[in-house]
């Protein structure tokens, strides 16, 4: 019988999976510097690994300190525009209670005064009879018609002080318009107010001139800017201040964005009518952030985009509008929002029940410097805006309003842009101005 070999004596093996020998099942042992070495090597992995788990953690918690400092700005934002909105809403509501209280009081006075009844004269005293009919409020009344008959009769009386120029026909030609009702002049101030538009120089030669240059200097003379563009609708005529200058338009945009969606998504049955209108009213009557926010979030930017590039407004001041259309309040100037609003006027002339309804929205809204100053006897559509820099924000003041006013003269198209800070009222005497202006337009 052969004998074996040991087990540690074998010699043969398979070949591994590169042909060679495979390593023996026992290796020497490690040297102390082998050790060591490893022992070093692995000691910087874990402190490589302990540094770089300290960075994450340092920058997710920079992250986290961000995200709480941007939330907190938001809340800021939100509540200081809430401030405002709540003042604003204040100051209409006192307003209209005092012009309430006011019409309460004339008419108070009307219903309490006293009838006083004169006894009759006795029958055949003429000289009391005479007197009597004399002081009856019949005779008053009748002396008072007559007497203004008289005077409207001598106001179409020509008066001939120079010869007047004739026409073809020979028929008296005139190029003096008359004044609109309580014209006051106002001395212009003595800087020049570069004026433009197709209007300009009409208006620098009329009374309104004055008007307008006391309206400018009382925001400049503050170290606040202000623009505005106005078109009238019948003629084309135009004028304009600074028009070209950008700015926040605050709570001014959103009269656009809301007709983009009514415009390009309700009338292409792409949403309902019903769909936006919560939302739509929210927006416009009460310029409420959180509806307008629901609005952009749900509808996005493209209608706003194809509505813009629709009613001719480029994308001034960014890239595109993409770049422009990522913020929900776009800065702009005034031309931009005059061309917007006369995009919005030729779709509120559509007479669709959508547009019916937008119309009704812009006529019904709670804040209108616009509509304080002409008042509710001239129709009126618009937006205001208005914003009060609280903290440490990058948008500016502003006090903004555009809209169309239906005047009996004609029907105009404004925009006014001021960096006040959200004070309603300081608008008022622009539109008294314009509305003056207007007159020498048309």
């Amino acid at each position: 019988m052969t004998r074996r070999k040991p087990r540690h004596a074998r010699t043969e093996s398979w070949p591994n999976s590169e042909g060679s020998a495979p390593k023996p099942r026992h290796m020497a042992p490690q040297s102390l510097d082998d050790i060591r070495e490893a022992e070093q090597e692995a000691e910087v992995r874990r402190q490589a690994e302990s540094r770089a788990r300290a960075e994450a953690r340092r920058q997710e918690e920079a992250l986290r300190q961000e995200e709480a400092r941007r939330q907190a700005e938001a809340r800021a934002r939100s509540e200081a525009k809430r401030q405002a909105e709540a003042l604003c809403r204040e100051e209409a509501q006192r307003q209209g209670e005092a012009r309430r209280q006011e019409e309460a009081r004339l008419e108070g006075k009307r219903e309490d005064r006293p009838i006083r009844l004169r006894p009759h004269p006795r029958k055949g005293d003429r000289f009391a009879e005479l007197r009597y009919i004399v002081r009856s409020p019949m005779f008053a009344y009748a002396s008072a018609a007559a007497l203004l008959t008289i005077f409207l009769f001598a106001l179409t009386v020509p008066i001939d002080t120079h010869d007047p120029a004739l026409d073809a026909a020979g028929n008296e030609v005139s190029d003096v318009k008359p004044h609109p009702e309580n014209d006051e002049y106002v001395e212009p101030y003595e800087v020049d107010h570069e004026l433009e538009g197709t209007s300009a120089e009409a208006v620098k030669a009329s009374n309104a001139y004055g008007k307008i240059t006391q309206a400018i200097d009382e925001f400049e003379d503050n170290d606040q800017a202000i623009s505005f563009a106005m078109r009238d609708l019948t003629t084309g005529n135009s004028l304009s201040y600074d028009a070209d200058r950008i700015q926040y338009p605050a709570s001014s945009i959103k009269a656009p964005y809301v007709c983009s969606v009514y415009e390009e998504l309700i009338e292409n049955g792409e949403t309902s009518l019903e769909e936006v209108t919560p939302l739509a009213t929210e927006t416009i009557i009460e310029s409420s952030d959180d509806a307008y926010s629901d609005l952009t979030d749900k509808y996005g930017s493209e209608p706003f985009r194809t509505w813009l590039e629709s009613a001719g407004v480029e994308p001034l001041g960014y890239e595109s509008y993409e770049d422009m259309l990522r913020w929900h309040y776009p800065h702009i100037n005034t031309n931009q929002l005059l061309l917007m609003w006369l995009h919005m006027y030729d779709y509120l002339q559509a007479k669709t029940e959508p547009s019916n309804q937008l119309a009704d929205l812009l006529e019904r809204r709670e804040v209108s410097a616009m509509r304080n100053e002409l008042g509710t006897d001239i129709r009126t559509w618009s937006k205001m805006g208005w914003f009060d820099v609280v903290g440490d924000f990058e948008s500016e003041p502003a006090t903004v309003e555009g809209g169309v006013v239906f005047s009996k003269e004609g029907t105009y198209v404004v925009a006014v842009m001021t960096t006040a800070p959200a004070d309603i009222s300081s608008l008022q005497p622009v539109f008294n101005a314009l509305a003056r202006a207007h007159f020498d337009m048309i």
